[in-house]
């Protein structure tokens, strides 16, 4: 793979942008619903978006390097399909959380870097969109924990105190087991995804406290890792 594939994708994402940027242009025939002066309204939110986008491509390019450099890679090893490559790099310019985007970085390495064998699936990009930073952390802590048992054997998760730990549950709670409502919120929205499951449930109320999580989740794990 070239040494500037990733501007030349980077450049592909910025396309697409661009696109976007003339939809939103054609808000302005729909100036008699809105109150004010729409095109200067419009022209705001085309400079905000044109400088996030700089801003964010700056920051994914200086990540991204950095985690290649830490390999001894000085280029990709592996092409990317156009639509995974455009669909992460657009989702990943637009991202201002400093851990997302790290996030972000890391599936973009791992899915040039021939050695990891990752599958290029862009249901990756998708539920990555969907998640929060809080989310990522605590998928990481659940899936480290379930990947550091026995192998070919999947082990419930206790969830109540992440996301500073994760161990597999011992059978019996020791604990309260209550689920604080952010974290609670944080793990309905990675079963929303599909990356873990309840363990199970009490009078008709899912439980949160003890999960499982799913192949897929271990996938976006390591994909991101």
């Amino acid at each position: 793979m070239q040494e500037d594939t990733i501007g030349k994708l980077a450049d592909s994402a910025n396309a697409i942008a661009v696109t976007a940027g003339k939809a939103i242009d054609a808000g302005v025939s729909l100036g008699c619903l809105v109150k004010g002066p729409i095109e200067r309204m419009v022209g705001i939110i085309n400079d905000q978006l044109d400088f996030l986008r700089a801003k964010g491509q700056l920051h994914l390019q200086d990540k991204t390097l950095g985690l290649m450099r830490a390999r001894g890679l000085t280029a990709p090893t592996r092409e990317l399909p156009l639509k995974f490559a455009v669909q992460l790099l657009t989702a990943a310019v637009i991202e201002e959380d400093e851990d997302l985007q790290e996030t972000w970085a890391r599936l973009l390495v791992n899915a040039g870097d021939a050695s990891t064998k990752m599958e290029l699936r862009t249901a990756y990009v998708e539920i990555l969109k969907g998640m929060s930073a809080f989310d990522v952390k605590n998928l990481s802590e659940m899936a480290k924990a379930t990947l550091a048992g026995p192998p070919g054997l999947r082990r419930p998760i206790l969830t109540t105190k992440l996301p500073h730990i994760a161990a597999t549950f011992p059978g019996t709670f020791h604990d309260d087991p209550e689920v604080p409502e952010e974290l609670g919120i944080s793990l309905a929205n990675l079963s929303r995804l599909g990356c873990a499951t309840p363990a199970g449930g009490m009078d008709g109320v899912v439980l949160f406290s003890i999960m499982t999580v799913t192949d897929l989740g271990l996938a976006l794990y390591k994909a991101c890792s």
